[in-house]
């Protein structure tokens, strides 16, 4: 039998897992429905005009990056307790099949899951307020570049959970939150001190990796990177996100009893 990953072993592993946690699971799923629902009914009824596509896809993505963090910073909370971190190292199960089963929930499932559920509370709200005369416009994932990069940029957030979740016994969330800011504050730092060096003093403090924001002759001038420059940074995300899921991976291996 394959040490790594067998097929039959995975599935039985797999039931098992949703058997054990799809009461806390569908709990967690409740909440996060309620929160949209109740949350969306407040928004519509202070609106005095459809929600127009960008507020749709700030919602969409705002609430899946910080509902799947939370999430995905929980899935190796048995770790950190020894007696269930050696009943959960000792199944009778790979390691990589293991990790396949938490990241197949934290990250397929839980986008599946979600987007379901966004469209089903977005067609209720639209359903129950009408304005004349201004049609509601539905934000659609499927057929938009903005889209794809909502989904990447959640791969990239996952990855960094993921590893934190096996990198830090307790306090997941928080120590890896703690981390990521660092980590980003540092960038902006390196950046904002490499574009000061190239347009002088009237630099502004600008996003790593992309368009440049400066001031001249009191005007702000802006300089985008061009659409081809967009794709190698997305495709550096995505580079970026395989190296924590790989690194997650490695991690959990030196995992002992």
């Amino acid at each position: 039998m394959n040490n790594i990953f067998n097929l039959t072993r995975f599935g039985r592993l797999l039931i098992k897992h949703t058997f054990e946690h799809y009461k806390s699971y569908l709990m967690s799923l409740a909440v996060l429905f309620g929160v949209m629902l109740l949350g969306g009914c407040f928004i519509v009824y202070m609106l005095d005009a459809p929600m127009t596509i960008g507020m749709q896809t700030a919602l969409f993505t705002s609430i899946l990056l910080l509902a799947g963090t939370i999430f995905t910073s929980t899935v190796f909370a048995s770790l950190g307790d020894k007696k269930k971190a050696i009943v959960w190292l000792t199944l009778p199960a790979s390691h990589f099949e293991k990790y396949l089963v938490l990241w197949l929930y934290s990250f397929l499932l839980l986008i599946i899951i979600f987007t379901g559920c966004f469209y089903t509370v977005l067609f209720f709200l639209t359903s129950i307020k009408h304005f004349p005369n201004e049609p509601t416009e539905i934000l659609d994932l499927f057929d938009r570049y903005g889209g794809f990069q909502v989904f990447l940029l959640y791969a990239f957030l996952h990855a960094v959970a993921f590893y934190g979740a096996v990198r830090f016994e307790t306090l997941h969330f928080i120590k890896t939150a703690f981390a990521f800011f660092i980590g980003i504050t540092f960038l902006i730092i390196i950046n904002h001190l490499i574009q000061y060096g190239i347009f002088g003093g009237g630099v502004l403090m600008n996003v790593p990796f992309g368009g440049a924001h400066f001031m001249e002759n009191n005007q702000e001038r802006v300089i985008n990177i061009t659409f081809s420059q967009q794709w190698r940074m997305l495709t550096l995300l995505g580079v970026m996100s395989g190296v924590f899921w790989i690194a997650a991976y490695f991690r959990l291996k030196e995992k002992q009893v």
